[in-house]
């Protein structure tokens, strides 16, 4: 036990300190466990953050940014909304170091926005 007393209330419940069974892992393992959903879904991802705080935590870690899959999100969502929920998922991809997320905005930045001087150093860095 951890220690803290727990009493009988007259309805058969337990009083004191509740503690959650999910802190009884470490961090580590959550981030690994988000970081496997990130890798098949960014919705189920999403879904994970939204349960719970040890969860929520785990999920916005940069190791979780940087193995996530952002090949399945539709170009439209966030090519001209800089300030969009996907846009800025993608920016944190790109901090964190997710090579499909660098080529992605490398691709989007030379072709789309016409600034290919400026952004042929995304897509190197992407391929190296």
């Amino acid at each position: 036990m951890d220690g803290a007393s727990k009493h009988r209330t007259p309805y058969g419940r337990r009083s004191g300190p509740a503690g959650s069974p999910l802190k009884l892992l470490p961090r580590d393992i959550w981030v690994r466990i988000a970081t496997k959903v990130a890798n098949n879904s960014i919705q189920d991802l999403l879904n994970l953050e939204s349960t719970c705080k040890v969860f929520f935590d785990a999920g916005r870690s940069a190791v979780v940014y940087k193995h996530a899959m952002v090949w399945n999100m539709p170009w439209v969502s966030f090519l001209r909304y800089p300030d969009r929920a996907e846009r800025q998922f993608m920016d944190r991809c790109v901090d964190a170091g997710n090579p499909d997320a660098i080529l992605r905005d490398g691709l989007h930045e030379y072709f789309f926005m016409a600034r290919r001087d400026a952004r042929m150093d995304l897509l190197t860095s992407a391929v190296s």
